[in-house]
Formats: structure tokens, sequence, C-alpha cells
């Protein structure tokens, strides 16, 4: 791919393990490269599992122009709301009850646009059991689960919601199948009138692999799993080596 001739108007970036570090940083070097690419008038967009509340620290140093938070559930253009996906009460509400009930479940939880529940106790969420219904809509849940094939067999009964697994860890995010980070970059690319051919992604893992092959140019991280790099246009270095900003300080500045 000719990088001379790609006119690059959106950047694109996960949080965990792509613009953070490991010790869940930015460096000031990456700050500076952002700064940089704003003054050249680029916009600079989140698209994160995290929701609203715990990437503030983060939007407060690089100052986005839009998010993509809780998976592509909640579309941002600054504090204006362009989307919102809740997921599909009825269902969401028979596999909560189901996941209370399985042994191999360790742990749920669960987000609403303003309140955050669980089936531990965890500081500054409500603990519930899950096994009756939650008075208001979810945009989103997850649990703890070393039984993949139970997981499996949840994606295959429950078609309107995708089952995303994090890797190295026993975490599956559960989302509306229309909620992806993908989607999110399409919205708000049509918000600020930008071809998604002229939108640089940046990822790490599972919830990224769409997001890396529709955008313009895909950039799997050096830590990136291998189904990252497999789909993406180039692969930079690592999140603890600044791998994001030194490729855009190469290609783009």
């Amino acid at each position: 791919m000719d990088l001379q001739n790609q006119d690059i108007r959106m950047i694109v970036t996960d949080l965990d393990n792509t613009l953070l570090r490991t010790d869940e940083t930015i460096s000031d070097y990456t700050v500076s490269v952002f700064r940089r690419c704003r003054d050249k008038g680029i916009k600079i967009a989140f698209a994160t599992a995290r929701n609203l509340l715990s990437s503030a620290i983060y939007r407060e140093i690089i100052d986005p122009d839009g998010d993509i938070v809780t998976g592509g559930c909640l579309i941002l253009a600054r504090t204006e709301l362009l989307k919102s996906i809740f997921l599909p009460t009825v269902q969401s509400t028979m596999l909560l009850n189901e996941l209370s009930r399985h042994p191999s479940i360790k742990s749920i939880s669960a987000r609403s646009l303003n309140q955050a529940y669980s089936s531990i106790p965890i500081e500054g969420r409500i603990c519930i059991d899950f096994s009756s219904n939650l008075p208001e809509d979810l945009l989103h849940c997850s649990c703890r689960t070393d039984d993949d094939r139970y997981i499996k067999s949840l994606a295959n009964r429950y078609d309107d919601l995708s089952f995303l697994h994090v890797s190295d860890s026993d975490l599956y995010d559960i989302n509306p199948k229309e909620a992806t980070k993908s989607n999110g970059v399409k919205i708000i690319a049509e918000y600020f009138k930008i071809p998604l051919a002229k939108v640089v992604a940046f990822g790490d893992d599972f919830n990224d692999i769409s997001m890396l092959k529709d955008c313009g140019i895909g950039i799997a991280m050096g830590n990136a799993i291998d189904e990252c790099k497999e789909v993406a246009d180039y692969i930079c270095d690592t999140n603890d080596n600044d791998g994001m900003a030194r490729w855009l300080e190469t290609y783009l500045l």
C-alpha cells in the first residue's frame, strides 16, 4: 500500500494494549504525536470495550473527537450521543437467568446507561444474582468462565447477541450483534463526512478485527493476537514501545 498517496483524515484507536501501555499509561511521546496529528486537522476517535467512566481519564489526555465505548453500544461525537444500542430485552433476560444457574460461570456483570451490576461484590457496582429481571434496559453484559464449549452453545442459541472472548483471559463480552467497533467507526466517519478509506485503525484483540478490515488502513499492534495480524495492512511495534505513535510519526507526520 502506497501511503504517500493516502489522505488520512481520522485515526481510530483501541485503548487497552494498543494506545495504553501494559501499566495503563500513555507516554508523553505518544501524547505529543497525537497533538501533531490534530494540528494537521486529523480527527481522533477511541474505540474501546471500556465504558465512558473508565475511559474518561484518557479522554482528558488525548481529547478525542469521537468515542465508541462499551464495544460499540454507545457512539458519541464529543458530547453528542450519535447512537445507543441496547441488548434485546427478552434474550438478555433469559441469558442472564441461565448464566446465573450454570455451574461453570464464575461471575456475571451487566451495564445500563447509568448503572453497573455484578454477581460478586465489586466497588461501584450493585451486587445482584441475575435470577430475576433487572429494572432497566441493558447495553452490555459479560461473564467469566473456562467452559468455551458452553459459550459456543449460547452463541448458537442467542443469535441476536455476540459473544467475544477477551484474549488471555476467561472473560467473554456479550453485546447486541449490531454493537461493534466497526459499525461505530462508520457512524462517526459519516458524522464527520470522512470516507472509511481515509480512516486508519489500530487494535490488538478479537473485537478489533472487523474494524481493522473495514477501515482504509488497519494496523495490528506488535503484541496483537495472530487473528488481528492476519487481517491487518501493517503491523507496528508493541504498545509498550509506543508502536502506534511511532507508526503515525513515520507515515503521517
